[in-house]
């Protein structure tokens, strides 16, 4: 196993690509010696299947995902401690799984879809701005807030004397895995002298994101009461990545 792991290092830094004998190989060791799934030099490999995943041909993709759905269906079985680190490491190729779900022959989607809805990873909603938030009375001061499964609510900054508010900030939540089903629920609110009224509300299923990497648009926000509101959106973006984003939003 070690011997894999140097040949490994070897390929990365002597050539632009990894032998894919060498990652056939790693394979087989992997599916004859169930055993070695945790050991050390297993987790140990694992960047450098990232880095095969990234940089490889499309025979070393395919190995490379053989080889991370071997190590995936361990991970249940094996110590939580060695299962999360493996999985945190694994981690790293989310946007690369997201890319070849968008570029790579239909053989690969399979798997690397399963893997993508497993692996630990950050769910960031950038509100970005509103449109037309008028109100019948009164000056809008509006700001928005941001509720996905049992958590508390997260809130933007008010932006006061403004139908057309610029927030451009950023929530982030942190999943061990991807949230299956849930809905991201966001209400517009104008905040006024005698409390807060309602500019209407969004509700966004974000499973697609996992698979797509960023969803983004203009989304209309619906009201309870039967007055035309329907030219009321706002702007968002949602990002489905392995770690917070640094980038200035």
């Amino acid at each position: 196993m070690e011997d894999v792991k140097s040949a490994l290092e070897r390929e990365l830094w002597s050539t632009a690509t990894i032998n894919e004998e060498v990652l056939k190989t790693l394979h087989v060791i992997f599916i004859n010696f169930p055993k070695l799934h945790i050991s050390e030099a297993a987790t140990l490999c694992i960047p450098h299947l990232v880095g095969a995943l990234k940089s490889g041909s499309e025979a070393a993709q395919d190995s490379v995902l053989d080889t991370f759905f071997l190590l995936k269906q361990s991970w249940s079985t094996m110590p939580i401690d060695i299962a999360k680190s493996q999985a945190i490491i694994a981690a790293e190729a989310i946007p690369i799984l997201q890319m070849l779900m968008k570029t790579c022959p239909p053989s690969f989607h399979e798997r690397a879809d399963t893997l993508l809805h497993c692996l630990p990873g950050c769910l960031t909603v950038t509100i970005k701005r509103g449109n037309n938030l008028k109100q019948s009375m009164g000056s809008t001061n509006a700001f928005c807030q941001l509720t996905l499964g049992n958590g508390p609510p997260k809130q933007t900054k008010v932006v006061n004397h403004s139908t057309s508010p610029e927030w451009k900030e950023g929530f982030t939540w942190a999943f061990d895995v991807p949230p299956k089903g849930q809905k991201l629920h966001i209400v517009c609110k104008s905040k006024n002298t005698f409390g807060k009224s309602s500019l209407g509300r969004v509700t966004i299923q974000i499973d697609k994101v996992v698979t797509e990497g960023v969803y983004s648009g203009l989304f209309s926000l619906n009201h309870d009461s039967n007055k035309d509101v329907s030219s009321r959106t706002l702007e968002i973006e949602i990002l489905w990545s392995n770690r917070i984003s640094n980038d200035d939003i």
